[in-house]
C-alpha cells in the first residue's frame, strides 16, 4: 500500500517503528506470527533429505564398478584414455546443470504466483531467492531416464585385443552350426563377501601408496567441495556479480576447460604410454603449478562495500558512539528507523544506506524497482549539499571490483585447466598401485573416504569460518538471525582463499610423498614397470591361485581372460 502512493516518507518521526517502504521488508509482522509455529514444525525437509539419500545410493556404484568395468576389458595403454574420456564427458552434466541453475536462479522462487514487476529487488540483491525447486524436478526426471540404459549392459564383453583362440574356446560345434555359449555367471554369496571383506580391507590399507593416495583424495575433496559450495557466494560478494551470472560463467567457461584438461590428460597417457612413475611425476608437477597459480588469487582484491554507520561514517556528520545506536547519526536520530530492516539504497554520494530511513529521506517518487527517494538529510551529493540529495533502491556498485573480475576469471580458468590436466594421471595411480582383484574395492573406498571425510565436513567448517566475516545479519520474519547481508570482503577473501590454499598445500606435500614411495616401489625396465619388492613374479596360474583368498565376490581376478562380476 505504501509503494502504490506517489510519495512515501521513509523518515517518519511520528512512527515508532518506521515505515516499511518496499515489499522486501525484514520486519516481523503480527499477521505472520500466526504462521510461524506451523513453519517451524514443518517436516517437508525430510523429503529433500530422503531424496538426496536415494540419489546418492543410486549414484554410488556407477564410478567404482563402471570404471573397473572399463579397465578390466581394455588394453592397459588404452585404459587411462577411456577412463579420462568417461570422467571428462561426465563433466558435461555439471556444465548443463550450472546453466540450468543460472536460469532457475534468475527466476523468482514463486513462479506464476507473484507479480515479478511488483518486486522491488533484483537478482543482484542478497535477499533474492531463485526457483531452486525447478532444477530438482527437471534433473530428477533426466536422472531416471539416464538410468535405463544400465539395464542393457552385458555381463561380459571380449577384452580388447584378446586372441582369437580364446574367443573360439567359447564355441561349441553342433553339426554344421556354431553356437556361442554365454559365460556362466557365478552366484554371489553374502557369506563369502563378509568373509573376504576384512582381509581385502587389511590388504588395501597395508599398501602405503594407497594409504597416502586416500589422504590425498580426502584433502582434494575438502578443497573441491568448499569451492563448489561457496564459489558463487565469493564472486557475488567480492566482485559484485549476481549469483545467476556467476553460475552461468562457471558452467560456460570453467567446466568446459576442466573437461578439456581431463580429456587431454588421459590422451597424453595413451599417446606417450606413461607408466606409474611417469604418471606420478606428471600429476605432481601439474598440481604444484596449479597451486602456484592459486596463490595469485590473493592479488585480486576488492574494497569493502561502503555502508553508512557500518563500514564507513556518515558524510560530514557526527556519528553516534552509543552501542545501541551504532547505525545512527545526528541526521536520522528523529526518523525512528527500524534497526532490523534491510532495504539498501544508494545515495548520490556513492555510499550505501541500510534503508531510506537511515539516509534520512523525506519523500519518494515512483514504484517498485524504479522508486527514487528525495530530500535525504544524510546524503551529501555533488553540487547539492547536505540534505538536498536523492537515493535509489539497491546497493551502490563497486566499479573497481567489476573491472577486476575478468582477470580473476582468466586466472581461475588457467588454474582449472592445469589442475584437470593432472586429474586423470592421479586417478590412474590408484589402479596401478593395487592388486587387479581389488580395483573395484579400492575405488569404492576412495569414493567413500572422499565423500564422507571431504564432502560432509567441508561445507560446515567453510561456512562457519565465512560467517565470522559477516558485518550485518538479516532478521527472519518470525524473529531470529537470518542470512548475512554485508560481509567484510577483505576478511572473506582471506578466509576463503586461505582455506583452499592451506588444503592444497597439504596436497602438495602428499604428492611429493606419493612420488617418493612410487619411485621406491617401482623402477622402469625398458618399457615395463617392475615391482622392486616382487622381482620374482609367480606364473599366471600361481598368481591366480594365490589371489583367490583375497578376491571379493564380484571382483575380477588378475588373469586377463577371467570374467568381471558387475
Amino acid at each position: 500500500m505504501d509503494n502504490s502512493t506517489t510519495s512515501v516518507s521513509a523518515c517518519s518521526p511520528a512512527s515508532s517503528g518506521g515505515h516499511p517502504v518496499t515489499d522486501a521488508t525484514e520486519t516481523p509482522s503480527t499477521t505472520e506470527n500466526v504462521e510461524c509455529e506451523k513453519t517451524t514444525n514443518s517436516y517437508l525437509w525430510l523429503f529433500v533429505l530422503m531424496g538426496n539419500l536415494l540419489r546418492g545410493i543410486g549414484e554410488a556404484p556407477i564410478m567404482p564398478l563402471g570404471v573397473s568395468y572399463l579397465d578390466d576389458f581394455s588394453k592397459e595403454e588404452n585404459s587411462a584414455f577411456y577412463i579420462g574420456l568417461v570422467r571428462s564427458s561426465g563433466m558435461f552434466g555439471p556444465t548443463l546443470g550450472f546453466l540450468l541453475g543460472s536460469f532457475c536462479a534468475s527466476l523468482w522462487v514463486d513462479i506464476g504466483v507473484v507479480d515479478t514487476d511488483a518486486i522491488s529487488i533484483n537478482p543482484k540483491d542478497t535477499r533474492w531467492v531463485g526457483a531452486w525447486w525447478l532444477g530438482l524436478l527437471i534433473c530428477g526426471s533426466v536422472n531416471f531416464i539416464a538410468s535405463l540404459p544400465f539395464w542393457f549392459l552385458p555381463y561380459s564383453i571380449p577384452k580388447e585385443g584378446e586372441n582369437q583362440n580364446q574367443k573360439i574356446s567359447h564355441l561349441s560345434v553342433q553339426g554344421d552350426h556354431c553356437k556361442i555359449d554365454p559365460p556362466a555367471q557365478p552366484q554371489l554369496k553374502f557369506s563369502e563377501a563378509v568373509k573376504d571383506f576384512l582381509p581385502a580391507l587389511r590388504k588395501l590399507f597395508g599398501n602405503s601408496i594407497f594409504l597416502v593416495y586416500i589422504f590425498l583424495t580426502i584433502l582434494q575433496y575438502n578443497a573441491l567441495v568448499g569451492i563448489i559450495t561457496y564459489e558463487t557466494k565469493f564472486m557475488e560478494q567480492q566482485f559484485n556479480v549476481s549469483v545467476a551470472r556467476a553460475i552461468f560463467l562457471i558452467g560456460v567457461i570453467l567446466l568446459p576447460i576442466t573437461i578439456l584438461g581431463m580429456f587431454l590428460g588421459g590422451f597424453l597417457i595413451k599417446k606417450f604410454k606413461l607408466h606409474i612413475t611417469e604418471m606420478t611425476k606428471f600429476a605432481c608437477i601439474t598440481f604444484v603449478a596449479a597451486y602456484l597459480l592459486n596463490l595469485l588469487y590473493f592479488t585480486c582484491s576488492c574494497e569493502v562495500l561502503q555502508v553508512a554507520g557500518l563500514t564507513t561514517p556518515y558524510s560530514g556528520i557526527e556519528h553516534l558512539s552509543s552501542t545501541k545506536n551504532i547505525y545512527m547519526a545526528s541526521c536520522n536520530t528523529d526518523c525512528s528507523c527500524n534497526l532490523d530492516q534491510w532495504d539498501p539504497v544508494c545515495g548520490d554520494d556513492g555510499i550505501t544506506y541500510m534503508t531510506a530511513c537511515f539516509a534520512g529521506c523525506k519523500s519518494s517518487t515512483g514504484t517498485g524497482k524504479n522508486m527514487v527517494f528525495h530530500n535525504c538529510s544524510c546524503v551529501e551529493g555533488q553540487g547539492h549539499g547536505l540534505g538536498n540529495s536523492s537515493a535509489v533502491l539497491g546497493q551502490c556498485q563497486r566499479e573497481s571490483c567489476t573491472k577486476a573480475f575478468p582477470y580473476f576469471l582468466a586466472l581461475q580458468t588457467a588454474c582449472a585447466f592445469v589442475l584437470a590436466l593432472g586429474g586423470t594421471p592421479t586417478y590412474m595411480i590408484m589402479f596401478r598401485s593395487v592388486s587387479p582383484d581389488l580395483k573395484s574395492f579400492a575405488v569404492g573406498i576412495e569414493t567413500l573416504g572422499g565423500r564422507v571425510l571431504g564432502g560432509l565436513p567441508a561445507p560446515i567448517y567453510f561456512g562457519a569460518l565465512i560467517d565470522q566475516t559477516c558485518l550485518k545479519w538479516g532478521t527472519k520474519s518470525c524473529g531470529g538471525s537470518g542470512s548475512c547481508r554485508v560481509y567484510d570482503t577483505k576478511e572473506f577473501r582471506k578466509v576463503y582463499l586461505g582455506l583452499i590454499a592451506g588444503l592444497r598445500a597439504g596436497c602438495c606435500v602428499l604428492y611429493i610423498v606419493l612420488s617418493v614411495l612410487i619411485m621406491k616401489h617401482f623402477k622402469p625396465e625398458g618399457k615395463e614397470m617392475t615391482d622392486i619388492k616382487n622381482t620374482e613374479r609367480p606364473t599366471s596360474k600361481e598368481l591366480d591361485t594365490a589371489n583367490k583368498k583375497d578376491i571379493l565376490p564380484g571382483a575380477r581376478t588378475s588373469e586377463e581372460s577371467e570374467e568381471t562380476f558387475m
